[in-house]
Order: structure tokens, then sequence, then C-alpha cells
């Protein structure tokens, strides 16, 4: 299983320090901070990178091991625009060096691709909801752990 928590408390905190804004998961059903603030939400978790995984056997225990991607979009929300691109860049630039340092030397997570901001306004009835926005590609290994079942003790080989 992919550590999942550390995985996002660690983009969540290292964000939030990188911008000096509040940074929360989007749709939590939280309260929206007031003024700027980023968030984030995790898409298209686990997808494979190939069909095989390294399966391998330590003591009593089956190790399944893959290589999975997955992706991150980060929105910039703000009263100004030019507050908005500036925050959205600071967490571009975290994943670039110190946020992509960071997840691979704790978890073992590799950033792939660090997209480019993009206007991500959306309009939400009579109202528009400015904010700027990129997405980050990630590749790491899911790990399952599991018994083994089933210990061959003898077997009989004949020759036929």
């Amino acid at each position: 299983m992919l550590p999942y928590k550390a995985i996002r408390l660690t983009i969540a905190r290292g964000l939030k320090v990188a911008a000096g804004v509040p940074t929360i998961p989007l749709n939590d059903g939280g309260d929206m901070p007031a003024g700027s603030f980023l968030t984030y939400t995790f898409s298209d978790f686990g997808e494979s990178d190939d069909g095989r995984p390294i399966i391998t056997q330590e003591d009593d225990k089956v190790i399944r091991s893959k290589a999975v991607t997955f992706t991150i979009s980060i929105l910039s929300y703000a009263d100004s625009v030019d507050d908005s691109v500036e925050n959205a860049m600071k967490a571009q630039d975290w994943f670039k060096v110190t946020g992509a340092e960071q997840l691979r030397d704790t978890l073992d997570v590799v950033v792939v691709l660090v997209g480019e901001v993009q206007n991500r306004d959306i309009n939400i009835g009579e109202e528009w909801e400015r904010r700027q926005g990129f997405d980050v590609d990630f590749r790491a290994t899911d790990t399952a752990i599991t018994d083994l079942s089933g210990w061959i003790e003898t077997a009989i080989i004949t020759k036929e």
C-alpha cells in the first residue's frame, strides 16, 4: 500500500511553508480560509506504470511490489490574479526542488512532471471562482505484504 497519509501531509505542510498561505484538501467540507489559500486533490491514484509486479518472499511473507503513478492538482485562490499566480508559482517551485527531494528521500516518491500554471477559473451560478492551478505527476512503489499460505513441505518427484 502507498503511504497516502504521509504523502498527503508532506505535500500539505510543505506547500503551506513554501507559499506562506493555508493549504487545504479540495472539497473537504470544511470552511474556506479567508484571503489567499491553496487546495490540493489527488486523482488517478495508483495507476500502473506497467503490468508486471515484482513478487518476492521473506520468511513467511509474500511481498508484491509494483511501480504506480498518481497525479495531484494544486489550485491557488486569492483576491487578485497576481497573488494567485505568485502563490501557484511558489507551490510549483516547491515541487521542483525542496518537495521533490523531501518526497524522494523520506517516502520513496518521485516527482515525474510538474505542469505549467494555468488559469482554472470556473463559473458557479452567477459568480466566478478565480483561481490558478497546475498538476504534478508522481511515481512510487506500491507494496502489498501478505502471509504466505500453502508451504510445500515435501514434493514427490517421479520420472515419467
